[in-house]
């Protein structure tokens, strides 16, 4: 990882690539019309040639699944690679140098990082191997945990000495300085400013990143006196146990076989499974599974199971997954859930059955929705009628973080169905906005039955599939505040789309797409492919004429909903104030009702 990237250099670089040839370099395509086409590498459908690619507007998008982005989304998406190592990735394939900012964490600076800890990598892989004194840790790994020597040299764990500096001294006179032991958090310094080792007595696990460098460590005791029983490195300029996972590079090797990935609690556990030839298990570093795990997952696989003890920790460590898998769960999305029986792990399981049992025990775990409602179902059971209604709002608030898909549906109904509410009660108490139905799934014409879709024709979509086309006409929508009080997404987005361009009005698409959620993007690239644009000679005067339109719906809507609040007696006087403005710019055509009510409205305003 490098510091910061000027822009102008990652705007330069994504113009430098094409598209088509990038692709073409992972997975073949053929030309048909104005776009190249190939199978889907994001699809379980590995038959059709769903996946187009425009050279036109250098981005891809796939008719099945949605998928969509630019240069560095595709690299992110089918590499695994963050921000960074797209551009990284980018500008090799283009023979060009990235020019880091100078902002404390270069390149240059980073580079003895790395070293630092390949290094002191070496020092406990050799004390593992060597030392007459690490004959109980050999035993550990072999005979207790019974990891072979290939795996053990595989995951290059080795053992950090009782003492308080070996490994600082024999890296001192190897030339690494001291400043830089501690900046890699290998050592620390007394009170006396004398240096000394962090890890002590410890059986040690290098945490790798996507490229395979060593960016920390994870230390277990020998001494079961010794405490905390597991010590992980701190934040360094290179690493941050809140964004790895353990064994996430060693599963990466795999990645053209692979459909699902294990998150199991801790370093052995992945390690034997990688012993039984599971190799597709990763480990959070201590901490709960966060949404940045989920997300680094998810570009990967689409199938993930969770492997947590049975007993209340486990559970609990399992609803705050669950909780943070929640927005990231699409149709096609398979979690599940796996609590083993108390006292087993992934290892004793695998050592005493086999891995073809542990992968049944998995396909009948709990999926993530059958987890949810259990949940919800255990606590309705023990409250109250009163307080269902609270339970009922904090279930539809979890769901609501959920994007539009046939899964949510399914778990807002089966929330009504244990509560005993119904649909619109349900979303009434629910604190969060649900997030809309946004995306059509699969092309015009094609399985009519099995449409699902958002308002591509709306009038908020006809105007962003006008701006999408002719960016410079962002110019002609002045005031965005306007919309501010719209709750269509495709206005929303539309907003978004147009102040982008408004402040980027030499940037394009595959910049657009690059900034977007997933959702958005994906929204954006159906528009594209499905609608034939607007004439550009038209484009303004279509344009001016939506924009009208859609104000004037706008105001049609808010005049019935105050007038239903003024009918009530509740109007205050804001309200009155703009319910008399919405009836004016529609005296034109107010019918006679209406017109009472203008006239109601000036009698209270004396």
């Amino acid at each position: 990882m490098s510091g910061s990237i000027p822009q102008d250099f990652i705007r330069d670089i994504v113009d430098t690539t094409d598209i088509v040839s990038l692709v073409d370099a992972y997975l073949p395509l053929k030309r048909k019309g104005k776009d190249h086409w190939g199978i889907c590498p994001f699809c379980e459908d590995g038959k059709n040639p769903s996946f187009s690619v425009s050279e036109q507007k250098q981005f891809y998008y796939c008719f099945k699944c949605r998928a969509t982005g630019n240069v560095i989304g595709f690299l992110q998406s089918h590499q695994g690679f963050d921000f960074i190592e797209s551009i990284e990735a980018l500008a090799t394939r283009a023979g060009m140098e990235v020019p880091y900012e100078n902002t404390g964490s270069s390149s240059n600076e980073k580079s003895p990082i790395y070293d630092a800890l390949k290094f002191a990598t070496e020092i406990f892989e050799k004390n593992l191997s060597n030392l007459d004194n690490a004959e109980h840790v050999r035993n550990y790994i072999t005979k207790e945990r019974k990891i072979s020597p290939e795996v053990t040299k595989k995951f290059s764990i080795g053992y950090a000495t009782k003492s308080w500096d070996a490994l600082s001294n024999e890296m001192l006179k190897s030339g690494v300085d001291e400043e830089m032991l501690i900046k890699a958090g290998l050592a620390k310094k007394n009170k006396d400013g004398k240096l000394f080792d962090v890890f002590r007595d410890r059986l040690m696990f290098p945490i790798k990143d996507r490229k395979g460098r060593v960016v920390g460590f994870g230390g277990r005791v020998m001494n079961p006196d010794d405490q905390p029983k597991y010590l992980n490195t701190g934040d360094t300029p290179i690493f941050q146990k809140s964004r790895e996972l353990y064994g996430f590079h060693e599963t990466l090797e795999f990645r053209k076989d692979l459909n699902e990935i294990f998150v199991v609690e801790g370093y052995m556990d992945t390690i034997a499974m990688y012993e039984h030839d599971m190799r597709n298990s990763v480990a959070t570093l201590g901490i709960a599974t966060n949404r940045f795990h989920i997300q680094k997952l998810l570009q990967i696989v689409n199938e993930i199971t969770f492997c947590f003890d049975g007993d209340d920790a486990g559970r609990g460590a399992a609803w705050g997954a669950l909780k943070n898998v929640l927005p990231a769960i699409i149709d096609g999305t398979e979690v599940r859930f796996l609590f083993l029986p108390e006292g087993e792990d992934p290892a004793s399981i695998l050592e005493r059955d086999s891995s073809d049992v542990f992968k049944k025990m998995s396909k009948d775990a709990s999926l993530l929705s059958e987890y949810f409602i259990e949940r919800l179902m255990q606590a309705s059971e023990v409250i109250s009628i009163e307080k269902k209604a609270s339970l009922a709002a904090r279930a539809m608030d979890l769901l609501s973080t959920m994007q539009e898909s046939s899964i949510k549906r399914l778990l807002e109904a089966e929330v009504s169905k244990v509560t005993g509410l119904e649909m619109k009660d349900l979303k009434t108490q629910s604190r969060t906005v649900n997030y809309p139905n946004r995306i059509r799934k699969n092309r015009s014409g094609e399985d009519e039955e099995n449409l699902k879709t958002f308002e591509a024709t709306g009038l908020g979509s006809k105007i962003l599939t006008v701006i999408l086309s002719y960016p410079y006409l962002s110019t002609e929508i002045d005031d965005l505040s306007r919309f501010s009080d719209f709750i269509e997404p495709e206005v929303v987005l539309m907003s978004e789309v147009v102040g982008f361009f408004k402040a980027n009005p030499e940037q394009g698409i595959s910049d657009l797409l690059s900034i977007l959620d997933k959702e958005s993007a994906s929204f954006i690239g159906a528009l594209l492919s499905m609608h034939v644009p607007v004439e550009e000679q038209n484009a303004k005067a279509y344009l001016n004429d939506c924009l009208f339109n859609l104000k004037k719906s706008d105001s049609v809507t808010r005049i019935l909903e105050l007038k239903e609040v003024f009918e009530d007696g509740e109007l205050s006087e804001d309200e009155t104030f703009e319910l008399q403005q919405h009836l004016l710019s529609n005296i034109h055509k107010l019918e006679e009702p209406e017109k009472n009510l203008l006239r109601a409205l000036s009698q209270k305003s004396k």
